[in-house]
């Protein structure tokens, strides 16, 4: 009786259960020199390693269960987490990210 009622005294917690990212990263497809060649512009190279990541990153996250809306700390902490060279989260990286992801929650025939 005694624990019910310290059980009752003791201040309200709030349990947030987290599931930790537990997909491991998805191969990266070769980087935009070794698919394109040496003579891609820098443009060029920037979007195509952009992608590489966005799409490895949110195939990460649907395996993963996440889903739409995340936020722009939990898509940067998911870039640095999953390991990938020189990767800089950037604003154009997130919404890659979002809409890699947007594009994988929408198709009835991709299975997790």
């Amino acid at each position: 009786m005694f624990r019910t009622m310290r059980r009752a005294l003791r201040r309200a917690r709030l349990h947030i259960p987290v599931r930790p990212l537990t997909a491991r990263a998805a191969h990266l497809p070769p980087t935009a020199r070794d698919a394109l060649g040496e003579h891609v512009s820098a443009e060029e190279a920037i979007t195509f390693n952009r992608g590489r990541v966005a799409t490895a990153s949110a195939v990460a996250l649907y395996r993963g269960g996440l889903q739409l809306p995340l936020s722009d700390a939990f898509l940067d902490n998911v870039v640095r987490a999953l390991g990938f060279p020189y990767s800089r989260p950037s604003r154009e990286t997130r919404a890659a990210i979002r809409a890699a992801l947007a594009v994988l929650e929408a198709d009835p025939t991709i299975t997790r």
